[in-house]
């Protein structure tokens, strides 16, 4: 196996390749299970882990008991990064286990849980493993120690607005694996892609030319220029990936597998036409990749991953002296930085003389996570976590950093990648950004309890992101419209009597295209409309209970829209989807939320998105109605997202508000007194005192008036106070939320509390 999780996609069976293709559900009607298991055995020595979980998937069908055919079915979810899939059926196998024969099926249901984000789940897991593993200093307990500290700081940084990450669009990126960006010295964009020309059926129509290889492009116009493979010099027929060059740009390093399994690294003399690329380093049954050249104590230097089979299978960050095409005095970068585990992807910052790596062991939010440690001294620093959104519960590689622009390149599976064979299948390239910095913002987890504040927020954002889907044009069709009256329950609901609709659309149901077409169908609507509605209810509890404690709290919404209509209809479309959220939220369990809405406790921000940011690959013929309204790719579009949620002060905002005070003398503890206040509209609009947020049980105002003030008119406020409270200074309030100027009126009433 190749760069474990990096490179496993790129031996695939070619016999595979072609029973996954059009001939797989006949197949699935003639075979036995046992001929099931063959193919899906066959499928995994190839390194086909997801056609062989495909296959393992039809024999359970047949033979769902057998616990080794559910522990096979595992794995191979596990190495194709189907992590819910494979967590699914660890637990399976453990519940029916208990690790007599499959001891390793808790750990791994640990780290899929964690790479899908389950992380209460997963929580309750690594405890379990930890509290199992006999041995507290062995690599399975350090692992469940990480594991456990990657989910507390997952819960406490579940947002990073420092870093802005962009996903790159085709055909930079594709359905396929895309991995190892890097800037080369001509300002191109070098990265390794996972790609082929597909038939009718989706299958690869030359799998003798399927393999890794280096593509370059660059940005035209603010395009993406198409893509262009390297020489065959370089892509031949194995699998070639990963570039780097010297400082002075002459040699072009990158790896090549021998066909036996194991990848060695070359360098290309660029200075002369037509040059054969010669063996750097590189050893039969181990791994040299991932190269990156840097300059480091004087000296240029290579760093690389090595990955050694007859020892542990791991891999590790390795260094050379590099001159020109040799290779000498290779070790370790530091003996600090081999933990147990996989280290991976090194690139070096000279400038800041910090290493930039990814580990699938160190304390991280799933998966891999990027990391960095600084070697500027005799002894390297403690490695540091990238952080959200950098990272991911998917796993995230290869980052570079540039000083100079506080910018760089990773490569992740996360959700919303390209995919086709599960939302994690595949690697794609990201972009990224400091705004506000040149350097890095290291991400610290906090070390004080949280707050209630914090905790309300961090359940929150657990839910994230919900989507919300509609059908197509709705609600409200054919207007430009950027609001409705229409709630989201009542969409959701009308969408739901479409199906039959979406059935038809697929043709006969006995055909195998019109089949599928409606069990994929039915999959959308449960797994993701259904699933987003109710995913938005229990937001909303929790919602609910924050709002009532007294956080102001703003939510991030985006639109998207499929590509049948001009880019401005579709950003209206969207804000008009936005809408029917918020009316939903204003509606819902009587109207509860309505205060927290109307006194702007609880804001909506809108980035409504047309045409030019829905998914490529989409229909936009009105003709085509399959393609364009009833397709799952064309329904994954019409959505909405709740990206993100922020806590905003408790507080108003700096000249929002006024600030009315009055002073009561001495009052004994425990007496009750009622303060009356005039409030005058200074504005030239009438002004509706909406709601109010007392700072404590001790004071309220009962009786709001419920006709609004006329500009200029004043009306009587009063604020009861019931003597509860310390003996000594009283500073007590009550803030009133309007629908106009100001936003808020402080009515604060002052004094000495004397023992009763």
């Amino acid at each position: 196996m190749n760069d474990r999780l990096i490179h496993r996609k790129m031996r695939m069976a070619r016999t595979v390749l072609a029973v996954l293709g059009s001939s797989f559900t006949l197949l699935a009607v003639a075979q036995s299970a046992g001929q099931f298991i063959i193919w899906g055995d066959n499928a995994m020595r190839t390194n086909d882990h997801y056609g062989a979980s495909r296959f393992y998937a039809e024999a359970m069908e047949q033979e769902g008991n057998s616990l080794e055919l559910q522990w096979k079915y595992a794995e191979a979810c596990r190495l194709s990064n189907q992590y819910t899939l494979a967590a699914e059926a660890f637990e399976k196998v453990q519940r029916k286990d208990l690790g007599r024969a499959h001891p390793q099926a808790l750990r791994w249901l640990g780290e899929m849980q964690l790479c899908s984000g389950q992380y209460d789940a997963a929580q309750k897991t690594w405890l379990k493993v930890k509290q199992k593993e006999k041995d507290k200093t062995s690599v399975v307990a350090q692992r469940a120690e990480n594991a456990l500290e990657g989910i507390r700081m997952a819960k406490a940084n579940m947002v990073i607005d420092s870093v802005l990450v962009e996903h790159l669009p085709e055909p930079v990126n594709s359905f396929d694996s895309e991995f190892a960006p890097r800037t080369g010295p001509d300002s191109l964009l070098y990265f390794t892609s996972l790609r082929g020309e597909l038939n009718d059926d989706e299958e690869v129509t030359d799998t003798a030319n399927y393999h890794a290889r280096v593509f370059t492009t660059r940005i035209e116009e603010a395009k993406w220029s198409p893509v262009t493979g390297l020489p065959e010099q370089i892509n031949d027929a194995h699998n070639n990936a990963n570039s780097a060059w010297s400082r002075d740009g002459r040699w072009f390093y990158f790896a090549r597998d021998d066909g036996r399994g194991s990848f060695a690294l070359y360098a290309l003399d660029r200075s002369i036409f037509g040059a054969s690329p010669s063996l750097l380093t590189g050893d039969q049954g181990q791994n040299y990749t991932q190269p990156m050249v840097a300059e480091w104590n004087g000296k240029q230097t290579l760093f690389f991953t090595w990955q050694d089979h007859a020892h542990n299978g791991d891999m590790n960050v390795r260094c050379a002296d590099l001159d020109g095409s040799t290779a000498s005095n290779i070790r370790p970068v530091a003996i600090e930085l081999d933990p147990q585990g996989n280290e991976c992807t090194p690139w070096f910052d000279a400038s800041s003389r910090t290493l930039w790596f990814s580990s699938d062991h160190l304390a991280g939010y799933g998966g891999f996570d990027i990391f960095r440690v600084d070697l500027s001294n005799e002894k390297p620093g403690q490695p540091l976590n990238a952080g959200l959104p950098m990272n991911s519960p998917a796993n995230d590689l290869y980052a570079t950093y540039d000083a100079a622009t506080g910018s760089g390149w990773f490569t992740s599976n996360r959700i919303g990648s390209l995919a086709k064979k599960g939302a994690t299948c595949c690697n794609d390239i990201y972009r990224y950004n400091y705004p506000s910095s040149k350097r890095p913002i290291v991400v610290i987890p906090p070390q004080e309890p949280q707050t209630v504040a914090e905790r309300h927020i961090t359940s929150l954002r657990e839910k994230l992101p919900i989507r919300l889907y509609f059908h197509n044009d709705e609600p409200n069709p054919r207007t430009q419209d950027t609001l409705t009256k229409l709630t989201y329950e009542q969409t959701y609901r009308s969408y739901k009597k479409l199906v039959p609709d979406y059935h038809k659309a697929w043709g006969d149901p006995g055909s195998r295209a019109g089949a599928e077409g409606i069990e994929a169908i039915d999959d959308f609507f449960t797994s993701r409309v259904d699933f987003g509605f109710e995913q938005l209810n229990e937001f909303i509890v929790l919602l609910k209970q924050a709002l009532k404690e007294g956080q102001r709290i703003e939510l991030r919404v985006r639109g998207f829209a499929s590509p049948l209509a001009k880019s401005d209809y579709n950003a209206n479309l969207s804000l008009r989807r936005i809408s029917s959220m918020v009316n939903y939220l204003r509606t819902v369990d009587g109207g509860v939320l309505l205060p927290y809405l109307d006194s702007r406790a609880l804001s909506i921000g809108k980035s409504p998105f047309g045409e030019d940011q829905s998914a490529m690959g989409v229909s936009d013929q009105l003709e085509d109605l399959k393609g364009s309204v009833y397709s799952v790719a064309a329904s994954m579009e019409r959505r909405i997202e709740i990206e993100q949620v922020l806590l905003a002060s408790s507080a108003p905002a700096e000249n929002t508000g006024i600030e009315l005070v009055k002073d009561i003398g001495t009052l004994p503890q425990l007496q009750g007194r009622k303060i009356p206040f005039e409030v005058k509209n200074t504005s030239q609009e009438p002004l509706t005192l909406v709601s109010m947020r007392p700072d404590c049980d001790c004071t309220v105002v009962n009786d709001l008036p419920d006709t609004p003030i006329l500009p200029g008119a004043s009306m009587e406020v009063i604020v009861e106070f019931n003597g509860r409270g310390p003996e000594g200074p009283l500073r007590k309030g009550v803030t009133i939320f309007t629908n106009g100027e100001p936003e808020t009126i402080r009515l604060v009433i002052t004094g000495i509390l004397t023992h009763f």
